[in-house]
């Protein structure tokens, strides 16, 4: 089990709390956020914190990762506020491997059949805790970089230095936020230690999530 849970917590910390979004599961609003867009021009902090605030009312998002450690890493995570995660694992360790959390109860995909795991809720990583301000106040060197397209969509592109919210692992970041919406697009993160070299991360924040217990 230590086996299986060690990866989703790497995983779930690589998409979530690597990034400047660390309050993103700290509400459960609606939508896709709607609102008006990013800006440029301003203060880059202030902007990155005004994203991540925006990020954190979303009701649910997907994202695929890709990124090198020890070995490949090749997932997608959905999440539905407060506490619904199902991850896929596309390549690398544990492809074609897939689990589901919904609150404290855990399934398990092998090959074609789902398992329950033990319920147990000490195992399962609590974003909420971890995903504060406390989290964004540790972002050094922040700058706008310019204007770059990603799948098409026009965004802002910033960089900054942080540390990771568990180990205190320093990384440095690039991230493109949405010009119509103000959110996350990508992200592209290195880390100078660590299990974990590079990952990027690409947000869907538009596609409708379900997460359903796959066994009774």
């Amino acid at each position: 089990m230590k086996k299986i849970l060690l990866p989703l917590i790497l995983l779930l910390i690589a998409i979530l709390g690597c990034s400047k979004f660390k309050e993103l599961t700290g509400g459960a609003g609606g939508g896709t956020g709607g609102g008006s867009g990013a800006s440029s021009g301003g203060d880059p902090t202030t902007e990155l914190k005004a994203a991540s605030k925006k990020f954190m009312d979303l009701k649910s998002f997907s994202a695929k990762m890709e990124g090198m450690g020890q070995t490949e890493i090749r997932s997608q995570v959905d999440f539905i506020a407060p506490d619904k995660f199902h991850i896929t694992y596309l390549g690398g360790t544990g492809a074609g491997m897939e689990l589901i959390f919904i609150g404290a109860d855990g399934y398990m995909k092998s090959g074609s059949k789902w398992t329950r795991m033990p319920g147990n809720k000490n195992s399962i990583p609590n974003l909420r805790d971890s995903f504060t301000e406390e989290g964004l106040k540790s972002m050094t060197d922040v700058k706008f970089e310019g204007e770059e397209t990603v799948d098409g969509k026009p965004a802002l592109v910033y960089t900054y230095k942080n540390v990771t919210p568990v180990g205190n692992y320093p990384f440095t970041s690039k991230s493109w936020v949405s010009k119509s919406s103000g959110l996350p697009i990508k992200i592209y993160i290195e880390y100078s230690n660590g299990m974990l070299k590079n990952m990027t991360v690409t947000y869907d924040t538009e596609s409708p999530v379900t997460i359903e217990a796959p066994i009774k």
